[in-house]
């Protein structure tokens, strides 16, 4: 297999720490070599492929990475366009993962990509006073024709921030929650909404703008479209005068949020096994939280309206 790549090509790549948010970053190839990716991932066979030892800009030698082809993207108006929405997403990038190795190293590997060959589903235990939310929330929506009323009290991220707060010594916590609050803003359109939600998504002027000024309604086109940038090009807040929605995370509440967790092992199915295992450590217990604090979060009784 030959490099798609040379050395001193400029080019995009995404964050190789598979535990970070997937920001696009500009670079620059330093080196290529061939590699059996399969001695660093552990898996049987041989899978020869060329990494690359990438600069980003703007950071120094020492974040300096070797990757996998897969996490590379040629500059393209597309590719440039994807990067500004992430960030724009995601706000503004952290240094990237800065692990180095050198040809000869047999000791660190080079990032291939977030994303496992064999996808392993986790099992999350869903408290019985959960699994009833859940159940009530599927009647409401699909059977008696109601909506959950927005803005929600509490709302996702005000949640997240209660479980990062009743542990304040714990790290891993705080960042599974920024995961989550990124993970639910980007599948709310395209999993965690019934159809008989959509028009009530809508109103709340959920609306794509781009640079030519184009809006669209974020139901999306295509699901490849909607997964490179399934946002906006800004967050508004109503409430302090600027333009556009407020994010997901700031409208919906417990009962969105429970579905995210429910699709959580599905979501992940296809991550490495470092990633995933931090996600059902936290994510169950996050659900348990959930259980113990239920009349804290769920607050009302009947949160929901009939449809409009």
């Amino acid at each position: 297999m030959t490099a798609k790549y040379a050395r001193g090509e400029k080019v995009l790549c995404y964050e190789p720490d598979p535990r970070k948010l997937q920001y696009i970053y500009n670079a620059t190839i330093q080196e290529v070599e061939m590699e059996d990716l399969c001695k660093w991932t552990g898996e049987e066979g041989e899978n020869i492929q060329p990494v690359y030892l990438t600069h980003f800009q703007n950071w120094g030698e020492k974040y300096d990475r070797w990757v996998a082809e897969d996490l590379i993207l040629p500059i393209t108006p597309e590719n440039l366009i994807s990067k500004e929405q992430l960030e724009n997403q995601l706000g503004s990038p952290k240094a990237p993962g800065h692990t180095r190795r050198t040809p000869s190293s047999t000791q660190q590997t080079p990032s291939t990509s977030r994303r496992s060959s064999k996808p392993v589903m986790i099992k999350l235990n869903l408290p019985d006073t959960i699994k009833q939310s859940l159940e009530r929330d599927f009647v409401n929506i699909t059977l008696r024709n109601q909506v959950v009323c927005l803005p929600r009290t509490p709302n996702v991220a005000s949640i997240l921030s209660s479980f990062t707060s009743s542990r304040p010594d714990d790290e891993g916590a705080e960042e599974f929650c920024t995961e989550i609050r990124t993970m639910f803003n980007v599948t709310l359109p395209l999993q965690l909404l019934y159809k008989e939600e959509r028009t009530q998504y809508e109103q709340e002027g959920f609306v794509l703008n781009s640079r030519s000024k184009r809006q669209q309604l974020l139901t999306p086109i295509s699901e490849k479209e909607a997964l490179l940038f399934p946002g906006y090009s800004h967050w508004g807040d109503k409430d302090a005068g600027t333009n556009g929605p407020k994010e997901p995370v700031l409208l919906y509440g417990v009962e969105h949020l429970l579905r995210l967790f429910v699709k959580l092992p599905e979501l992940t199915a296809h991550l490495e096994t470092p990633y995933r295992s931090g996600v059902r450590h936290y994510g169950q217990m996050f659900l348990d939280w959930i259980a113990d604090h239920r009349a804290e979060v769920f607050v009302e009784v009947q949160p929901y309206r009939n449809a409009i």
